[in-house]
């Protein structure tokens, strides 16, 4: 039976590459392999021998932080086992395509040889990601690369078993009824206690990190209390998995690879023992996959409440923004923000009181960071606006609504999520300080605090939205080029087509920007001589609100042009 997997294997991976081949007769898809290959050229190849020297002074300050890198990735491995455990995904363990489910589970094909087949599928991707990784890292020897390799490839394939045994179990449990879940309450319980232990373990220490005064030095109490006692024994398991991918040399592999090798092996027999009938719902899942592009996505089984009421007349720009929140309204919506609101709140005070404000500084020294990534990279992973709906573009078309307005609706969603995270980054970081004792070049920060974080609030959803309507205009000026619906092209002519949009989509905004932030500047230096000092708030609204203007202005010629457009100008999705 392993010849007939690996020959099946072999023949998919083989008419995919046929398939990508063919498609290369297209000029986008050529231009995008051209720019893909020049891009991982450059990184990973240009000037190798030159900077050889570089990777070894990288592999020494890796070495060096070794102790840091493996503490953040354990409590990584640990929080995805915690997640999978207490938010269990919707997917199925194990997912096959519709032919697969045809022809497979009608074969005379046992149950444990099936999962063997999805664990030899799933070798190609987790070997191409843990070569990524290793070019990205660059090691300085060839003792060095295999390693890393064979160490990042026994991490990701243990937590890939883990996850597929944690849902497998629960698939187990759900089709036991009572008895399953008198068999669950086990590993829910030593998970939950697992959390206790760590959060017993620093609460237990916590007079001593509210004495500390610096950011460092809470973060290293922190990991000298999670190496020690309980909470070691707890994260022992994880920290073992990285300390092999970590091992500086050959002799430090071979003393980490016994118990990180025991842990594969337990979760792999423990997949293997499960006996959940997961036919059925890996069957459901392929039918719906196959389905989807094809037809509308159906309606979500116990969905949530509707994220505000809808008047049943109006503009129609709410509407669609009530049908985008609903995309997400599972994971983020306006009662999710509300709820962790006091709990922000509240961790910052408690932060706030420490001694020292050394915990402050390291919530504070992580909310800023987490701002800026919802202002710069919210708005391409989030998704939910044209650049999803575009491909039923068929569809748009019957509706009684003008092109502007679609799109000033779509626009909405991810303006108003993304702003949202940002200001909440913003307010944990203003609440606990972030800034107030900077040195150096910003050490008057401390006085001009609250106009600064008050032009932040006022600068993110400008930013935002401008962000957010390049890449929905990007989407209507080149529809095909542009990635339009849930799935998305993989390749390495999809990179470089993802890398052209990037590029145009970042020229967008620092145009869109310029006549904001020259007005701003014009406004400040003509305050500044009449009298002699200007906050930063008033040149931020004036920069907002000449931003905010170029957004309305392109949405309307965006909207002519999706007037316009042909149906047939939009690629179906794959």
């Amino acid at each position: 039976m392993i010849g007939a997997f690996l020959y099946l294997t072999a023949c998919s991976f083989r008419n995919r590459l046929r398939r990508r081949l063919q498609r290369l007769r297209e000029p986008r898809y050529l231009v995008g392999l051209l720019v893909g290959l020049a891009y991982f050229y450059l990184v990973f190849f240009r000037g190798r021998g030159r900077r050889r020297a570089g990777g070894q002074v990288t592999a020494a300050a890796m070495g060096a932080a070794a102790a840091a890198v493996q503490f953040l990735g354990s409590l990584f491995l640990f929080a995805s086992a915690v997640v999978a455990w207490v938010w269990p995904s919707s997917r199925p363990p194990l997912q096959f395509s519709r032919a697969e489910v045809q022809f497979l589970f009608t074969a005379p094909v046992t149950r444990r040889q099936l999962v063997h087949f999805m664990l030899w599928r799933s070798q190609l991707a987790i070997l191409f990601g843990s070569a990524i990784a290793t070019l990205v890292l660059r090691p300085g020897s060839f003792a060095g690369g295999w390693t890393l390799l064979a160490g990042i490839w026994v991490v990701l394939m243990t937590l890939r078993l883990h996850l597929m045994g944690v849902a497998l179990r629960r698939l187990s449990v759900a089709s036991h009824g009572a008895a399953g879940l008198a068999r669950q309450w086990l590993p829910v319980a030593v998970v939950l206690g697992a959390v206790g232990v760590l959060a017993w373990s620093v609460a237990a220490a916590w007079p001593s990190l509210r004495a500390l005064t610096d950011g460092p030095g809470v973060f290293a109490a922190v990991q000298a209390i999670t190496a020690h006692g309980a909470a070691g024994v707890v994260l022992w398991p994880f920290a073992a998995l990285v300390r092999l991918p970590l091992a500086a040399s050959a002799g430090e592999f071979l003393a980490a690879l016994p118990a990180a090798a025991l842990l594969l092996a337990l979760n792999y027999a423990w997949v293997l023992r499960s006996d959940a009938a997961f036919e059925e719902a890996s069957a459901e899942h392929a039918e719906r996959q196959a389905s989807a592009r094809v037809a509308p996505r159906a309606a979500v089984k116990g969905a949530g409440a509707t994220p505000f009421s809808l008047a049943p007349d109006g503009r129609p720009e709410p509407a669609i923004l009530w049908k985008n929140l609903i995309l997400v309204g599972r994971y983020l919506s306006l009662r999710t923000a509300l709820r962790l609101l006091p709990l922000v709140i509240l961790l910052a005070v408690a932060a706030r009181g420490s001694a020292g404000h050394g915990v402050a500084a390291v919530m504070g020294a992580a909310a800023l960071p987490f701002a800026a990534i919802a202002v710069l990279l919210g708005p391409q992973m989030l998704r939910n606006d044209l650049r999803q709906d575009l491909a039923r573009l068929p569809l748009l078309k019957t509706w009684p609504v003008s092109g502007a307005a679609l799109i000033r609706g779509e626009v909405l969603a991810p303006t108003v999520i993304a702003t949202s995270i940002a200001w909440l980054a913003l307010l944990l970081a203003f609440v606990l300080g972030a800034g107030e004792r900077a040195g150096g070049a910003w050490a008057a920060i401390g006085e001009s605090r609250p106009s600064i974080f008050a032009a932040a609030f006022i600068l993110a959803p400008a930013v935002v939205a401008a962000q957010v309507v390049a890449h929905n205009g990007l989407a209507v000026l080149f529809p095909a080029w542009a990635a339009i619906g849930a799935t998305r092209a993989r390749g390495i002519d999809a990179v470089g087509q993802r890398m052209l949009l990037l590029a145009g989509m970042l020229f967008t905004l620092l145009v869109s920007l310029l006549p904001g932030v020259a007005a701003a500047a014009a406004f400040a230096a003509v305050v500044y001589l009449i009298a002699g000092t200007v906050l930063v708030v008033a040149p931020a609204m004036i920069a907002a609100l000449v931003v905010a203007a170029e957004c309305w202005v392109a949405i309307e010629g965006l909207g002519r042009i999706l007037d316009r457009t042909d149906p047939s100008a939009v690629e179906a999705v794959e």
